[in-house]
């Protein structure tokens, strides 16, 4: 037999191997166990999450002997074969390739015909939604009323795209991103089981530009054993993946929120001369700042998903910044991301959005004009004017008209709002908002 790729030497076989979906296996467990089996699975979510390896476990559980179970022992015949795809009962489709009516019209005319070794014949057909709209409807008779001894399983990355008749007559299961602490964990195990030394740095890192998927990690360690062989550190993460590092954000995100605008060049600088990814870069001080919003808000949570040596080191770097101004970043960033990844001079964009990033800490919001207008001690003014109670008015006689009387002179502006509007901060603050609503 050829070489094996880590994402399928280490392909999950049960569903105890399963990772972060626990859910799913839960549900799963108790309708073998019940005998509640659904004729129609439709598995939802993200790539590289585990979702056509879950309906091969699900196929092996509903074919393996003594079955149908969750139990059952993965080098059993029949769960080998469908574990191989050799199986004549279990037949996996690609709804890619085969999405047109006249595949569907062959799968339905063979339905009727009995399994030839399980207990069910079942269809897994992965990337179901391309699909096309008239292979649906040959579908949907025999997908609402199959014969007992058929199961049909299918998978998808887009379930928007699905027509909600075929949603309506399957039982649907979102499979959740994994956790960057699970995918660590599984690294661990596959790096120890191949005996390679990888800093406990590293494999977080590979989690984080994952972002959720665990073929994606097991994809990135593989390629990580290519360059660099069975002794990865932190820095060969760096160069392969071009990624900012922990470190180095955290720098540049310094220098933005003091408005620094020469260090945080110098920084972008440094990057470009190390060939970092910019869009990498912009997706690492979103996740920084993020996590300093986290931090702020909800900090029990924020400790549950960083762990509390990189919560410690978040707090460690000062006073945090104003929740506005971690909103106004995280906004700029968000909507930069877009055009940085069609840019044509990565690096340029990338200059000019750590610019504006770096100005936003001189903005001023409108709601902070607002309450700065309000002069200090007015209120409770008011409040005691209105407590006391109202003089009696003494009549006095009418002015005589004159057409020669000139209007009274306006009031003189309070001294505490001269000298705010006077500020150039809130000069520049004022201009800019007010080109935003002439822009809208």
């Amino acid at each position: 037999m050829g070489y094996l790729v880590l994402a399928r030497k280490y392909r999950p076989r049960t569903f105890q191997e399963l990772v972060g979906q626990e859910h799913v296996v839960r549900t799963l467990s108790n309708s073998l166990a019940e005998g509640r089996l659904a004729h129609a699975f439709l598995f939802v979510g993200p790539r590289g999450i585990g979702k056509t390896s879950t309906a091969r476990i699900l196929a092996k559980a509903l074919n393996c002997p003594n079955g149908p179970k969750a139990d059952f022992n993965p080098d059993d015949d029949i769960c080998k074969e469908i574990e191989d795809g050799r199986s004549l009962d279990v037949l996996e489709i690609d709804g890619a390739s085969n999405r047109g009516i006249g595949e569907i019209k062959d799968l339905r005319d063979s339905v009727p015909y009995a399994p030839a070794r399980g207990k069910f014949k079942i269809y897994i057909i992965d990337e179901v939604h391309m699909l096309t709209p008239e292979a649906f409807n040959a579908l949907l008779k025999t997908l609402e009323e199959p014969p007992a001894h058929v199961k049909f399983i299918f998978a998808t990355t887009e379930v928007q795209k699905l027509p909600p008749t075929i949603l309506s007559r399957c039982q649907r299961f979102d499979l959740r991103r994994i956790p960057d602490p699970l995918i660590c964990a599984h690294l661990r195990k596959i790096a120890d089981a191949e005996k390679i030394k990888i800093a406990d740095e590293a494999l977080l890192l590979l989690a984080r530009q994952a972002e959720g998927g665990l073929r994606d990690a097991e994809s990135a360690l593989e390629q990580l054993v290519s360059f660099a062989g069975k002794n990865i550190t932190l820095d060969h993460v760096l160069e392969v993946f071009g990624l900012a590092g922990p470190i180095e954000t955290r720098a540049l995100a310094s220098a933005i929120l003091a408005g620094d605008s020469s260090a945080a060049l110098g920084k972008v600088h440094e990057f470009r001369t190390r060939h970092r990814d910019p869009v990498r870069v912009a997706q690492d001080l979103a996740r920084h700042f993020r996590n300093l919003l986290l931090l702020q808000i909800a900090p029990a949570e924020a400790e549950a998903e960083l762990g509390k040596a990189e919560k410690q080191t978040l707090l460690g770097l000062g006073n945090p910044p104003e929740k506005a101004h971690l909103l106004s970043l995280l906004e700029q960033l968000l909507e930069s991301e877009h055009h940085l990844r069609l840019s044509l001079a990565r690096e340029v964009a990338l200059e000019i959005l750590v610019l504006r990033l770096c100005e936003m800490r001189e903005r001023v919001s409108l709601e902070t004009i607002l309450k700065k207008l309000a002069i200090p001690g007015s209120e409770t003014r008011a409040e005691s004017a209105a407590s006391r109670p109202a003089p009696i008015p003494n009549p006095a006689p009418a002015p005589a008209k004159s057409s020669l009387s000139k209007s009274a002179p306006p009031a003189a502006p309070s001294s505490a709002k001269e000298t705010f509007l006077n500020d150039p901060a809130i000069k520049a603050a004022l201009k800019d908002f007010d080109a935003r609503i002439v822009d809208r």
